[in-house]
């Protein structure tokens, strides 16, 4: 389960970048409306990044929690 944690992790971050290099050409490529739409898009993507990131933290640190109970 950790490895697809990751992998979702990784995806997310992926379309942030691929969503970031769209907005930034159609800024220049002067498509405004497409690219404050771009925008919008890479802001999801970034804020879902960073849940999903805490997300894996979280699970990470309760984990190594229940291993430390389990030792004692």
């Amino acid at each position: 389960m950790n490895k697809y944690l990751r992998i979702t992790e990784f995806v997310w971050l992926a379309m942030a970048a691929v969503a970031a290099i769209t907005t930034i050409y159609m800024f220049i490529i002067g498509a405004r409306e497409n690219g404050i739409f771009c925008l919008m898009i890479t802001l999801f993507c970034a804020v879902m990044w960073n849940m999903r990131r805490m997300f894996n933290r979280r699970i990470q640190r309760d984990a190594a929690k229940r291993e430390a109970e389990t030792k004692k």
